[in-house]
Order: structure tokens, then C-alpha cells, then sequence
């Protein structure tokens, strides 16, 4: 395709054209197909798919085993990486500490590789989860280096992803559609990310067999996944079963096992469903249109719901916005000050037992 020809595709696309899709009252912007794009602009810039792969988990294996080791496992990571890129055509961009960064020029191969990823090293370490997040899109290479929007987006998806998840964007799944894994992609909604001005359309890799690091339990020491199978040590507390990482984590749970595993607050530990983070969001779009919130922070917020795993996550996202108020029912109306009493009461109740329990 020469110039003037893909100059006059991307002409051909209506600028203002807008979806129906919602994400807390942002309506999101009609993306142009890959086939529309521009494969070569000039002599630099390039459509490519740009891959974000990462370490989850690696800050919390750096405190609790030292940057020693966790500057081992991130090496070993990247080499493993590099040893697959020639079978799909891909080049290394950069490494940034745990994650490496890959452009791939087809975005079917740019999938495949991903999955590969999580797939093989995830099943062999699965003390880290592996997360991934790519976009396609028009970038300049400068040196070395490669700079657009396209890796900025790239950067933001991979943020969305857990360990154990493929996280793509609309542009991808439209340009790997001849890949067999398109069918297996699942869309998540659009989201709103940081400095972009309109919400993508991000999907979720689907795939039978896939690692997923979130079904393994957690080290309650270093906070690492643990495949119980793996374990260096696993305890046996109060009728429950913790598996630990290292012999060092073991020790620190024994000596002082309440400062790990808080009864309490053990809701706040429970994972939370999509289902969740849609309420949350809506809760913050209303605190938006009430102006509560302003643009920045809506972003912001946004991307703290979608990203989150636990109640807790959900909690430290809304904290200062007041809750709808609920209407008292009119039976209850004379009777309302007792009532309130009896909650009072029994929330006392349910305190005092929490603390019987933690002796």
C-alpha cells in the first residue's frame, strides 16, 4: 500500500462518529479498523501491536526476599521472553525492571505470544503471576526506542491486568480476528484510562487451560502466590491451611500469626466479582454528575475499581463519597429509634466476639 492510498483511508473515516457504549456516562469514540490504518506513514511511523508483560507479585517478593533475588526471578523472566519473540516475529523495545516490552508487527502473532507467556512461564513459577496488556496502533521509532500513543495506551492496559491475565483492546481483537484465539476473547466493557481522552473497549483472554494465578492461595507474609503443590512450607492455624513461599515466611507467620491474618478484617479480603466493580463505577459517575469528583479524579478512581481484587480495593476507591440514603420503611417508622439500638447492639456484639477469637 503506498501513501496516497492509506492517506485516503484514514480520510474516509468520520471523524465524529461515536458508539453507544457507556462507562459511567463517558460515551466512547467509534475506533477505525485495523484494515483502515496505515501500515507504513512516510519512513517512521508504523501500525504494530505493542506488548506490556510483567511480573505480578514482584514488589512484594522484592520486600520479603531482598533485590537479590527478586533481580534473579526478573532475569530469568526476561530471558525466557527473548527466547520466544523470534517465533513470532517480535523485537524487545526495552526492559523496565520485572517487565519487558515487545512490538510485534501482527497482532494475531501479538496474541499468540501472550497467551504462550502466561501459559508456559506461569505454569512452571507460579509463586509470580504473569500479566500481560497490549494495543495496536501508529507509533515513530526513534533509535532504539518506540513513542505514540499506541504504547502509552499498551502501558495503561497492561496496569488492568491481574496475574494470570491477557488483557487486550478493541484495535487488537479487530486485527487478530484470523487468529484462532479471537474467538476466545471476552469483553470486559469500556474503561477509562488515564491521559486518554475517551474510554477503550478492553477484552479478556479466555482460554481453556490458561494459568490463572488468582485460583492459587497467598502467602499471608509477602502477600506472593503459593502453588500449594510448590510450597516450601505449608501451616496448619486454627483449622486453616496457609502455604508459604520460603521457610523465612513460615517462621514470620508462627512467631506472630495475628499480625497476618486478621479475623476482622478477613471480608475485606474476599475477591470481588465484575459485577462489583460495575456498582462502584456507577457510584462514582453519579458522584461525578453531582460534581463531587472532577475529571481527573473520576479517571483516577475509575481505573482503581476496574483494577481492583479485594473488598478493601473497592473500599479505599469510594471511602469519602456518602452512600444513598435508604429510605425507613413506614412500619418501622414509630418503632425506628429501637431499631437502631438493636444494631447498635449487636454490631457491639459481633466486635466483642471478633476479639474473643483473635486471643
Amino acid at each position: 500500500m503506498d501513501v496516497k492510498t492509506a492517506l485516503k483511508l484514514v480520510s474516509s473515516y468520520p471523524s465524529g462518529a461515536v458508539s453507544t457504549g457507556r462507562c459511567g456516562g463517558v460515551a466512547t469514540a467509534a475506533a477505525p479498523s485495523i484494515d483502515a490504518m496505515i501500515s507504513v506513514v512516510g519512513s517512521s511511523a508504523w501500525v504494530s501491536t505493542f506488548v506490556f508483560a510483567d511480573l505480578a507479585g514482584y514488589t512484594a517478593l522484592t520486600e520479603a526476599h531482598g533485590d537479590e533475588r527478586a533481580a534473579q526471578v526478573a532475569a530469568a523472566f526476561c530471558d525466557e521472553l527473548r527466547a520466544l519473540l523470534a517465533d513470532y516475529g517480535a523485537e524487545e523495545v526495552k526492559a523496565v525492571g520485572d517487565a519487558l516490552i515487545v512490538r510485534v508487527p501482527d497482532a494475531g502473532q501479538a496474541l499468540e505470544l501472550a497467551a504462550r507467556i502466561v501459559g508456559d512461564f506461569g505454569a512452571r513459577d507460579r509463586a509470580l503471576g504473569v500479566r500481560v496488556g497490549m494495543h495496536t496502533g501508529t507509533a515513530v521509532r526513534r533509535g532504539e526506542d518506540w513513542f505514540g500513543s499506541a504504547v502509552n495506551v499498551a502501558s495503561r492496559v497492561a496496569d488492568l491486568a491481574h496475574g494470570g491475565e491477557v488483557i487486550v483492546t478493541g484495535a487488537t481483537r479487530d486485527g487478530a480476528a484470523s487468529s484462532p484465539l479471537a474467538a476466545q476473547l471476552v469483553s470486559r466493557g469500556p474503561r477509562i484510562l488515564r491521559h486518554v481522552p475517551e474510554a477503550i473497549e478492553i477484552f479478556v483472554l479466555v482460554q481453556e487451560g490458561l494459568y490463572d494465578g488468582r485460583g492459587l492461595p497467598v502467602d499471608p507474609v509477602c502477600r506472593v502466590t503459593v502453588d500449594p503443590a510448590a510450597a516450601e512450607e505449608t501451616v496448619v492455624w486454627r483449622g486453616v491451611e496457609y502455604h508459604f513461599c520460603s521457610t523465612a515466611c513460615a517462621e514470620a507467620f508462627l512467631e506472630a500469626p495475628t499480625h497476618y491474618i486478621r479475623t476482622s478484617g478477613s471480608r475485606a479480603l474476599t475477591l470481588v466479582s465484575d459485577e462489583a466493580r460495575e456498582s462502584v463505577a456507577r457510584r462514582l459517575a453519579r458522584a461525578y454528575a453531582k460534581g463531587r469528583i472532577d475529571t481527573n479524579e473520576l479517571e483516577r478512581r475509575m481505573e482503581g475499581a476496574w483494577s481492583a481484587r479485594t473488598r478493601a480495593d473497592l473500599q479505599a476507591v469510594t471511602h469519602d463519597l456518602p452512600r444513598r440514603r435508604r429510605g425507613v420503611p413506614a412500619w418501622q417508622v414509630p418503632i425506628y429509634p429501637f431499631v437502631l439500638m438493636t444494631r447498635a447492639g449487636r454490631a457491639r456484639y459481633r466486635a466483642f466476639r471478633r476479639r474473643r477469637r483473635g486471643r
